[in-house]
């Protein structure tokens, strides 16, 4: 019953809040795309992750055409709860970034509830690319063997400004494991500095284990889940 009971909570904030802001007189709605390939080689540390395009809608006051994208490239090891990313970005204004990505994860409660806290910094490469951070967590909780819910909350700096004249997102989150290989993600935010503007984030991932005793390339075992599966797959 209680889990009939948050997940009813959480339908609901995805559908009360989107139509509480559409009420408004004015806002703005932001939505992010950011499909994800990820490779993990079996019985090493080593992670990669590759975000062939992460696309951003604005309105178009702040970008003439609507939106722009950017290329993600990630290269990490897992250490204990820990993953430690080098982190390339190229976007199509010809800004280049290169930085770091720390994450933490934590779960309890018979694996069931899940924390991420992720760090990253980024340095400009060209003038025209600012140096600038990330702050990210969320917490979810697993409703059923293939979706979890909760809270996303996302934020980004530039360093030359004041922490209140970033962005910071807050707002319900869903995770969907279509299947052993694939997942969905998407949550509806607000952010709590700037009056009104709310942002859709949807990820769809796609998971890749490198089993190197074969020389191939296969998909996600169900023995691999616990490991590599829904539970360790961050924003």
């Amino acid at each position: 019953m209680n889990k009939q009971l948050f997940f009813i909570l959480i339908i609901s904030l995805f559908v009360l809040v989107p139509t509480k802001c559409y009420t408004q007189v004015e806002y703005e709605i932001w939505t992010k795309l950011s499909p994800e390939i990820r490779l993990n080689i079996e019985y090493t540390p080593i992670e990669i992750r590759w975000r062939p395009i992460d696309y951003i809608v604005l309105p178009e006051k702040y970008v003439g055409k609507g939106g722009f994208g950017r290329t993600d490239f990630m290269l990490g090891v897992n250490i204990w709860k820990f993953k430690l990313f080098n982190y390339t970005k190229y976007d199509e204004f010809e800004n280049l970034w290169t930085g770091v990505r720390l994450d933490f994860n934590f779960t309890a409660f018979n694996k069931k509830l899940l924390l991420n806290i992720q760090e990253r910094y980024f340095w400009g490469l060209n003038e025209s690319s600012s140096d600038h951070y990330y702050l990210i967590q969320y917490i979810r909780y697993k409703l059923g063997k293939r979706m979890t819910a909760g809270v996303l909350s996302y934020g980004k700096w530039r360093t030359t400004r004041a922490f209140d004249q970033g962005n910071w997102f807050i707002g319900p989150s869903v995770n969907f494991r279509l299947s052993k290989n694939f997942n969905f993600h998407t949550a509806f935010t607000k952010d709590i500095f700037h009056e009104p503007i709310y942002m859709i984030f949807v990820r769809l991932g796609y998971r890749i284990l490198w089993k190197r005793r074969k020389h191939d390339l296969k998909l996600f075992n169900e023995e691999l889940d616990d490991e590599y599966g829904e539970d360790k797959f961050e924003y």
